[in-house]
């Protein structure tokens, strides 16, 4: 048994032997069919990278052409394993300006094409290979230019402002400067009418904050300025209280009316240093008659008018008054 065992040995010993030669010529002889297959002239495809310059002036594309063009190759096959392994790093230029580009018929924009045939003796002469360039897809490539103009539009705060309690904003946020020039195409800057400062949220505040913010970023355009001054004033505010009398617009000719209470109780916050002011304030209270059917109505609502703008958080009471209507004799 022991004479079995070593005769197998051997015999497996010589098959992975015979195996590992024939896969070593195996594997030889296809390099050299391959080597002999880079000398021969093939045909073959390949995606290469393709880099747009000298635009006309004043002009931008509205829509990205193609970043790659599928060039189908014809010439040895060591020339085009080449610029498969190196075209990634070497895009071919295509130059606007010299370039035969037409106006696209009937369009009512600025919409050009180019026919990629026209393109093959310079892409050839960029590729610097033996082999040629037989045809190029897409055969047509189709673009779209926009003037470029520049416009003053307004900065608008993005900012979440929470303050303190009894703490408001008193009056307008001011940014300066409050407006920024731009420039990019026209179809996209005709639509814009303000430019946002990057989003910020400040909490908890309980006095007038001055700040530094950078305006919102875009590819679509630049913007004369980077970053904006913000103040944002906060001031401390008290509730004030007021007794207003209610003045009654449109009574017909025919009749008296009388209502109840003949007055309401307006409360409001003011900052503290507009506290004195509070009596000053022009507040009216009204009713309406002509927007009222006294017939059906059991009640008349009141309406406050003359609000400063430096008044936060009105509110009244009562919202509507009860009435009593007497026919005027004759």
């Amino acid at each position: 048994m022991i004479w079995l065992k070593k005769l197998k040995g051997k015999n497996s010993n010589i098959i992975n032997r015979d195996v590992i030669v024939f896969l070593f010529f195996l594997f030889l002889s296809f390099i050299f069919w391959f080597l002999n297959s880079l000398a021969k002239d093939i045909e073959s495809d390949i995606r290469y990278p393709v880099r747009y310059i000298n635009l006309p002036k004043d002009r931008v594309l509205i829509e990205d052409l193609p970043s790659r063009l599928s060039l189908y190759l014809k010439g040895p096959g060591y020339s085009i394993l080449k610029l498969k392994l190196s075209g990634n790093r070497t895009p071919v230029i295509i130059d606007i300006s010299s370039v035969n580009y037409k106006r696209v018929p009937g369009s009512t924009t600025l919409s050009y094409y180019i026919v990629t045939s026209g393109l093959i003796p310079r892409l050839t002469n960029q590729l610097r290979a033996e082999c040629q360039i037989s045809s190029i897809k897409p055969d047509t490539l189709f673009f779209s230019l926009d003037r470029i103009i520049s416009k003053s539009v307004p900065v608008t705060p993005d900012i979440d402002i929470i303050t303190e309690r009894q703490y408001f904003i008193k009056g307008s946020v001011v940014v300066d400067p409050d407006s920024v020039l731009i420039t990019g195409p026209r179809n996209i800057l005709d639509t814009l009418k303000s430019v946002k400062t990057k989003y910020r949220k400040l909490t908890s505040l309980n006095e007038t904050v001055k700040r530094n913010f950078l305006l919102a970023d875009s590819k679509d355009f630049t913007i004369s300025e980077k970053r904006v001054n913000v103040t944002i004033p906060v001031e401390q505010f008290t509730e004030a209280e007021l007794l207003v009398p209610v003045r009654i617009l449109n009574i017909p000719d025919t009749i008296d009316i009388k209502i109840f209470p003949d007055a309401v109780t307006v409360k409001c916050f003011v900052a503290v240093t507009d506290y004195k002011k509070i009596e000053e304030i022009p507040f009216e209270a009204v009713i309406d008659l002509k927007k009222v059917n006294l017939n059906s109505s059991e009640k008349i609502p009141v309406d406050i008018r003359n609000i400063p703008t430096f008044v936060n958080s009105l509110r009244f009471a009562p919202l509507e008054v009860d009435f009593l209507i007497e026919k005027k004799t004759r």
